[in-house]
């Protein structure tokens, strides 16, 4: 008895100290035989023998000489069983749908997470998503993107800029005809609108953030000029002004007047967090939103056409007539 009760807390202290140098693996910590003796106060010599013995157990452990340091030799490899639920794994293979649609890098990020969690999850959530694969198809309505590959190095370019806060100089040319400007911008984030990829920047020649298309952007650097992001700067903050993506000119209040054939339409929606929606007698709704840019409305106008009228301010009205005018005179012919 006396025997065993000396021998068992050895071999406990033991197989604690495996268990814990696992975690410490799985969790990506610094493992070098000098830390991993102090974490458990043991000798280097003990710790050689404990890796041989994880080693031995299946374990495939890597030492790099250089940095004398253990890892596991495959870095997805993890001791974690991800227990996801439908929902999760549901939202996987939606994400994997969407990254189709951004672009090639993302949907191989996207079956790069399927694969993990194949690998890392047990026999139950194996079957979930097996299940989910066979009878549940996902399809999302988002524009994609056609040949990221066009677009990859700048696309990678502000993404380093962004990580080093650091200014990128390029010259760019718009879709409206503009000439090639030669500009030094500050990138505060990358977005993906209608099927293709912007940077929201500070634009050091205008002096105002702008956007700007990644496939209009021609030659590009990053500079050493570092910048720093407003504290107060956020993207959704931004904006929300605008009716889509394009923000410009001082909050003006458009007025809308929609009649009862698509007014369930308009209803059954949010199109903009701070529309306001009065409901009329007649069944007619009048739709109001303030916005810094009215282009865009206007042109979500066109597609409630003819039950759609813009009510104010005068000189929309005035626009979208003249254009409705000149499209009338188009099908006249």
């Amino acid at each position: 008895m006396n025997q065993k009760s000396k021998r068992y807390p050895d071999q406990f202290k033991k197989l604690h100290r495996l268990i814990s140098i696992l975690r410490m693996l799985d969790n990506r910590k610094r493992c070098t035989p000098k830390i991993l003796a102090n974490e458990f106060c043991t000798t280097s010599r003990n710790i050689y023998r404990d890796m041989n013995d994880l080693y031995s157990a299946g374990f495939s452990i890597y030492f790099d000489k250089g940095t004398k340091t253990y890892s596991f030799a495959d870095p997805d490899f993890t001791l974690r069983d991800l227990d996801l639920n439908s929902n999760e794994l549901m939202a996987l293979l939606l994400g994997k749908q969407i990254g189709y649609k951004l672009g090639k890098p993302f949907e191989n990020a996207f079956q790069s997470l399927l694969k993990k969690a194949h690998k890392d999850t047990g026999d139950k959530t194996n079957i979930k998503i097996k299940r989910l694969k066979e009878h549940q198809q996902f399809w999302v309505d988002l524009d994609p993107m056609d040949d990221f590959e066009k677009i990859e190095k700048q696309y990678n370019t502000i993404v380093d800029a962004m990580d080093g806060k650091q200014e990128i100089e390029m010259v760019y040319k718009g879709m409206h005809g503009q000439k090639e400007t030669k500009r030094q911008i500050a990138p505060y984030g990358l977005f993906y609108s209608n099927g293709m990829w912007y940077v929201l920047a500070y634009c050091n020649m205008r002096n105002e953030i702008r956007s700007f298309a990644l496939d209009c952007i021609n030659e590009f650097k990053i500079t050493n000029t570092p910048y720093v992001i407003p504290k107060d700067f956020n993207m959704d903050d931004y904006f929300k002004p605008s009716w889509h993506i394009m923000r410009y000119g001082k909050p003006i209040e458009v007025s809308l007047r929609f009649s009862k054939d698509v007014a369930r339409w308009i209803k059954r929606r949010k199109w903009h967090p701070d529309q306001i929606i009065k409901e009329r007698k007649d069944g007619s709704i009048i739709f109001k939103v303030k916005l810094q840019g009215t282009k865009e409305l206007k042109w979500w106008t066109y597609h409630w056409a003819p039950y759609c009228e813009i009510l104010s301010p005068p000189e929309l009205r005035k626009e979208a007539k003249e254009e409705i005018r000149k499209l009338g005179r188009v099908y006249a012919n």
